[in-house]
C-alpha cells in the first residue's frame, strides 16, 4: 500500500528491550567477538555490543570489515537469547544499516542451544522490504532499515542474524559495515480489525514562534529532521539520497509524524489475558504491545497497513499516552484510543 493508507496497523515489538526493562543483562545479547579461526569480526574499539539493542537507530556501531583481505572475509553474528521457549519470534529488524554501501547480506537462524558456529542453518523468512531474497540469504538493495518476517513463529530460546560479504562473500573494501539497531520479536495486528473512520495523522516539526515587541516573527524548529549524512538518514524509514528530485538528500521527508486512533466494538480476547495475573497468554494487546513497551517507555516499529512493503509506510514510534484507557460499551466489547508519533 502507499499514501499511508489506514487498513489494519500493525505492531513490532522489541523482545531484548523488553527484557533488559524487566531485569535481564544486557550481556544476553551480544555479538560472537573476534577469535582465532572462527572467522567472526565485532565491534571496533570504543563500541560496545549492548549499542545494538539501545533504541537509538542513529548511534550505528561500526565493524572492521574493510580492514585487510581477512577481515573482509569475516561475518558478524548476534546471537539474541530470549530466556526460554515462552518467547516467540515473529520478526527481524535491522535500523539504519549501511549493508548496501559496505556491501553485506544476512541470514536468520534460530535454535533451542546456543548459536556459535559459523553459517547456522537458515530459518525461513519472508521479506517485507529492502531485503532482495535468495535461499533464505537477504540481500538489502539500499542502506537504511531492512525487515523480514518469519515464516513460521519460532519458540526457539536463541535467534541469530549472520551479516557477510555480498562481493563474492567479501565486504567492501573502503567502507566499514555500520549498524544502527537491532529489533527482534513479536508483531501483532493492532485489535484484530481496522481502526474508527476518524484517525488522526499529524507531522510536526516541533516550532517555536516568537514575536518581537515590533510585531516581527522569528521561527525555531527544533526538528526538521534527525539529521545524518548527505547519503544516509538518521531518522529511521526515511530514504536515503533519493526523492522526486534525484538522489539529494533534502528531499527525504522530515518532521515527526504521529497517529490518534480509536478502535471501536474490541472484544476482550483481543484486548485482555484470560488471567490478568500474566499478560503472556495468547495474542492480546495488552500482553504482547503494551506490557513489552511498558507504555511510552520502549520505541516500536508502526505501520497503519500490515500488508505494506513501503518504507514510508512505517515509524519508529512510541506511544504518546502512559495509561491504556478502556471504555466498555457492550457485552465483553471495549473502546480503546491509542496515540503513537514517530521518535528518535
Amino acid at each position: 500500500m502507499t499514501y499511508g493508507r489506514i487498513l489494519t496497523p500493525r505492531f513490532f515489538v522489541d523482545t531484548p528491550n523488553w527484557l533488559m526493562s524487566r531485569g535481564v543483562a544486557s550481556s544476553e545479547f551480544s555479538v560472537k567477538a573476534t577469535n582465532t579461526g572462527n572467522h567472526f569480526v565485532g565491534p571496533d574499539s570504543g563500541f560496545v555490543d549492548a549499542e545494538l539493542f539501545d533504541m537509538r537507530p542513529s548511534n550505528q556501531v561500526v565493524f572492521s570489515t574493510k580492514d585487510d583481505s581477512t577481515s573482509q572475509e569475516d561475518h558478524v553474528l548476534i546471537v539474541i537469547d530470549t530466556q526460554g521457549t515462552t518467547e516467540r519470534k515473529h520478526f527481524v529488524a535491522i535500523l539504519n544499516h549501511n549493508m548496501a554501501t559496505a556491501q553485506g547480506k544476512f541470514r536468520v537462524a534460530t535454535s533451542a542451544s546456543d548459536i556459535t558456529a559459523i553459517d547456522p542453518t537458515v530459518r525461513g523468512c519472508t521479506e517485507v522490504f529492502n531485503a532482495d531474497e535468495s535461499s533464505n540469504i537477504f540481500t538489502p538493495d539500499r542502506n537504511g532499515v531492512s525487515i523480514v518476517t518469519l515464516d513460521s513463529e519460532s519458540s526457539n530460546r536463541y535467534i541469530a542474524i549472520q551479516i557477510e560479504g555480498s562481493n563474492g562473500d567479501n565486504f567492501d573494501a573502503s567502507n566499514d559495515l555500520k549498524i544502527g539497531c537491532v529489533m527482534v520479536g513479536e508483531y501483532l495486528d493492532s485489535f484484530g480489525h481496522a481502526p474508527d473512520l476518524s484517525v488522526k495523522r499529524n507531522v510536526s516539526f516541533g516550532t517555536n514562534l516568537q514575536t518581537s515587541i515590533g510585531g516581527s516573527e522569528y521561527s525555531n524548529a527544533q526538528w526538521l529532521e534527525n539529521l545524518g549524512t548527505d547519503s544516509q538518514s538518521g531518522q529511521p524509514f526515511r530514504i536515503e539520497g533519493s526523492g522526486t528530485g534525484g538522489t539529494t538528500y533534502y528531499y527525504r521527508m522530515g518532521g515527526k509524524m504521529g497517529y490518534d486512533m480509536n478502535f471501536s466494538f474490541v472484544d476482550d480476547t483481543n484486548i485482555l489475558s484470560s488471567d490478568m495475573s500474566s499478560a503472556l497468554t495468547g495474542d492480546t494487546f495488552l500482553g504482547d504491545v503494551w506490557m513489552r513497551t511498558g507504555g511510552s517507555h520502549i520505541p516500536f516499529i508502526f505501520t497503519p497497513d500490515s500488508t505494506s512493503t513501503t518504507p514510508g509506510d512505517y515509524l519508529f514510534a512510541r506511544f504518546m499516552h502512559d495509561s491504556l484507557d478502556m471504555t466498555q460499551v457492550a457485552n465483553n466489547m471495549w473502546n480503546v484510543g491509542i496515540s503513537i508519533r514517530e521518535t528518535w
